[in-house]
């Protein structure tokens, strides 16, 4: 004889499920939302010989998609300063051991390229975009760094 009638087994399934402490699991759960700057911290990176980029992109295994974040930020940029030039720099972690740190560069050129097509077609143009890559001490993954010069 069952304790649970048939009917009733899906309800008290949902109700061991909420007083069990169950979670649900979305997407929220495998890591962090980006979340768009604030026009002050885009107004700084904005300034001439500012050193702070106006958007990073961390590959450190977190999956997001920033195309949505990156267009608020470029549209943010075009709108205060519409001659702005951009540099893109791909950072990786100093390994020293040089021959490992161009393996790793290279590597990401995918990221890179799909980046500057993304920027080119939130309206930037393609001679407004430059590209570099050098190695930093601190930094424990991959990044890619979009200055403004």
């Amino acid at each position: 004889m069952p304790l649970i009638k048939p009917r009733a087994r899906p309800v008290a399934l949902a109700a061991l499920a909420l007083l069990g402490g169950c979670k649900i699991i979305d997407q929220t759960n495998f890591g962090a939302k980006p979340v768009s700057p604030s026009p002050d911290f885009v107004a700084e990176a904005l300034k001439p010989g500012s050193r702070l980029p106006l958007m990073t992109v961390r590959f450190d295994g977190t999956p997001f998609n920033y195309d949505t974040q990156l267009k608020s930020v470029l549209d943010l940029a075009q709108t205060r300063r519409p001659d702005a030039k951009y540099h893109v720099v791909t950072v990786v972690p100093a390994s020293g051991d040089p021959e490992k740190d161009s393996r790793v560069i290279e590597n990401g050129r995918y990221d890179v390229r799909r980046l500057e097509d993304a920027m080119t077609n939130d309206g930037v143009a393609g001679d407004d975009i430059r590209t570099s890559a050098r190695t930093e001490k601190g930094v424990t993954a991959r990044e890619i760094r979009i200055y403004v010069e």
